[in-house]
């Protein structure tokens, strides 16, 4: 019998043992009586030999799975002891009624938000308080733009359940209670798999544990060992005004340019800018990625030595921009572009184009109230996939 698809849980991991196995099972018959998918490219039916275990939420009104999660195969579970699940029938069960004084709840995208009315954040600079459902809202909205920049990427996320005042909780790893809705991958040296938001209803699982924030790797999606991105974070001192951060940043798209790479730039939702460059797959290491982007924000404080710096320390900031390019090591992340931040006035890493970069920009506008009504007419970075370039051959032209 066909209950419906399963779209997430397929690590590479799980893939490599359960592939394999499928494919020696293929066949041009199809198993299924009635209210499977008809036979098209990219559809392949088995014989029904494995057993597989699915996490779920329910079921639909026509007996498909809800919400389902691949978990592995069953080998110590033979096919003639499995057992169906049979929804019960609508017409015989008795609804459940609410109960009085019971704290109230929302849905997103089919994902229950408890306790939505609660505030994350106390204002977004327009004296109201933003709820734990309008976080969830607005995943919502910019969720067909986040995904590219997200999905099969582990992702580190910064909780703040009890509003950006409480406790704040960093999570890189699945918990106790972890939505089925988050996938997870393995990650070499870490003993522990990585959360990956590979589907846009992970968001809304996110923001119903008070995710404010998505930190993704900068690989290539699936693909944790292959650099996909540099991030050159402009972090500048207190006594720096933000047009002196403006200048430069499109000095560092001025320089990479000169190398054949482009550049995106976006707002971080705090007081400095990211220059993101795509990269192409390639054999490059993350070693050799960190040391690049090291080495062109190196050059950039040498020509100019009162006004930027490649160090870390708070003491040697004063005038100065920090050209972070930490954040192009292999474990390193940096907030997803559409990400909302932890920080007063509720406000979002927004996508720039070049255009926008000038004096006059500011930052503050872009929030979790302001931002969704731009989407309709966003044209930055809409060209980014197209824009990947081969860090090999930029190295060899920096010399």
């Amino acid at each position: 019998m066909h209950v419906g698809r399963i779209g997430t849980g397929f690590g590479r991991e799980k893939v490599d043992v359960l592939l394999p196995k499928l494919k020696a099972l293929e066949t041009d018959k199809s198993p299924f009586e009635a209210g499977a998918p008809k036979k098209a490219p990219g559809v392949h039916w088995v014989k029904p030999r494995l057993v597989a275990e699915i996490q779920y939420a329910g079921f639909t009104g026509d007996g498909s799975l809800r919400q389902a999660s691949f978990k592995g195969l069953r080998e110590d579970k033979p096919a003639s002891e499995v057992e169906a699940e049979t929804p019960a029938p609508a017409e015989t069960t008795p609804l459940a009624q609410p109960t009085p004084g019971k704290a109230g709840s929302a849905s997103v995208m089919g994902v229950a938000i408890s306790k939505p009315d609660k505030p994350l954040w106390p204002h977004a600079h327009d004296g109201k308080p933003v709820t734990k459902l309008d976080l969830a809202r607005y995943f919502e909205a910019v969720a067909g733009h986040i995904m590219p920049h997200i999905k099969g990427r582990p992702c580190s996320i910064i909780r703040v359940p009890d509003g950006i005042g409480g406790e704040t909780f960093f999570q890189r790893h699945a918990a106790r209670g972890t939505s089925a809705l988050f996938d997870e991958v393995e990650v070499f040296g870490d003993h522990k798999p990585y959360l990956v938001l590979n589907r846009a209803e992970a968001l809304i699982a996110a923001a119903q544990i008070g995710a404010a924030e998505l930190h993704p790797w900068n690989c290539q999606p699936g693909q944790p060992e292959v650099p996909g991105r540099l991030v050159f974070d402009l972090d500048p001192a207190p006594d720096v005004s933000f047009e002196q951060v403006i200048e430069g940043a499109r000095e560092v798209r001025d320089r990479l340019e000169e190398l054949g790479l482009v550049s995106f730039a976006k707002t971080t939702g705090g007081k400095g800018l990211h220059v993101v460059t795509p990269l192409k797959p390639s054999k490059i290491d993350w070693k050799t990625a960190k040391a690049f982007a090291r080495e062109v924000c190196a050059r950039i404080a040498a020509d100019s030595p009162d006004r930027y710096l490649i160090t870390m320390a708070k003491k040697d900031r004063g005038g100065r921009i920090f050209l972070d390019y930490l954040r192009n090591d292999r474990m390193s992340t940096a907030v997803a572009p559409f990400s909302p931040r932890a920080r007063d006035g509720a406000t979002v890493s927004w996508p720039l184009n070049w255009a926008q970069v000038k004096a006059g920009l500011d930052p503050k506008k872009y929030t979790i109230r302001t931002a969704p009504p731009l989407l309709a007419k966003l044209t930055a970075w809409e060209d980014y996939c197209d824009s990947e370039r081969d860090l090999a051959a930029a190295i060899k032209r920096l010399g």
